[in-house]
């Protein structure tokens, strides 16, 4: 853990119910964050609840180290007690980006730039990540050290995270979906580790391939919530904060709320059709 020796340097903002502290300077940015984790806290509590709300610290690079946990500049994460995003856009997201570029093809590359300007900055779409990171306060530790656990936490707060944007912010849906959408879509080629159970040793490296996991789960979070809304948030929620499960039960839980899904995770990286809208809709009017 990163030594926090420079929260002396922050200020403080009043006016919310958790602490909020920021890079002097950047009180106006700090606010806007500040601003959507209050809406997303007050949704989340109305679903599954939120048994405490961390400290927000929105912080810029040279105060980062003393105040993140070793992760890249800008990318948010919670721990301790702290939720921690940047005070701008970190050069991950254009790492990310150039690792799949290769693999683009010049459709998808215009859907970027459609969503998120030429070239592409995807600093909008790491601000909604604060909604993810206070998904999993909502699960609490879910199945420490759990091969499953570890991949089903992130379906847990990628289905807070859908299910926020759906219903409190739906214009922000394009900026949510499209780059998932489309670095999906290039497959597993730039990426070394693809086995679903060995998502954590994904983490080595300078991360991309991490959050290539974290997308193919936020299309089976989108899938779940298409088919079951609320009622799969709160089952896989309530699944975590229970005893941890073997894999098979697991499945079966989720085929529960979407049988296609639960298969996805079966075939999993390969998820193709199976988790179009469009087979949701086509089931639904059957």
């Amino acid at each position: 853990m990163s030594q926090r020796g420079e929260e002396h340097r922050l200020s403080g903002l009043d006016g919310f119910a958790f602490p909020v502290s920021c890079t002097a300077g950047g009180e106006t940015r700090a606010r806007a964050v500040a601003q959507r984790m209050e809406r997303a806290v007050a949704w989340l509590d109305g679903q599954v609840g939120t048994p405490s709300v961390p400290a927000l610290f929105v912080v810029g690079p040279e105060e980062w180290d003393g105040i993140a946990l070793g992760l890249p500049y800008g990318m948010p994460h919670v721990e301790d007690g702290r939720i921690v995003v940047g005070q701008r856009p970190g050069p991950f997201w254009q790492t990310l980006l150039d690792a799949a570029a290769p693999g683009l093809p010049a459709e998808s590359r215009q859907r970027l730039a459609a969503v998120y300007g030429e070239p592409p900055d995807l600093g909008t779409f790491a601000d909604l990540l604060v909604v993810h990171e206070l998904g999993h306060v909502t699960h609490g530790e879910g199945w420490p050290g759990h091969s499953v656990g570890f991949w089903l936490r992130e379906l847990a707060a990628n289905l807070c995270l859908h299910g926020y944007v759906a219903e409190v912010e739906p214009e922000s849906m394009p900026v949510l979906e499209t780059v998932y959408d489309v670095i999906w879509e290039t497959g597993p080629g730039p990426w070394p580790v693809r086995d679903l159970h060995c998502m954590a040793d994904s983490l080595a490296g300078d991360g991309t391939n991490y959050v290539w996991f974290q997308f193919g789960l936020q299309i089976l979070a989108r899938r779940l919530w298409e088919s079951a809304d609320t009622t799969a948030l709160r089952g896989v929620v309530a699944l975590l904060r229970g005893p941890a499960q073997p894999f098979g039960n697991v499945v079966d839980v989720l085929a529960t709320f979407d049988r296609h899904a639960a298969r996805a995770v079966l075939d999993w990286p390969h998820l193709g059709n199976a988790v179009t809208r469009d087979e949701v809709r086509n089931a639904s009017s059957a």
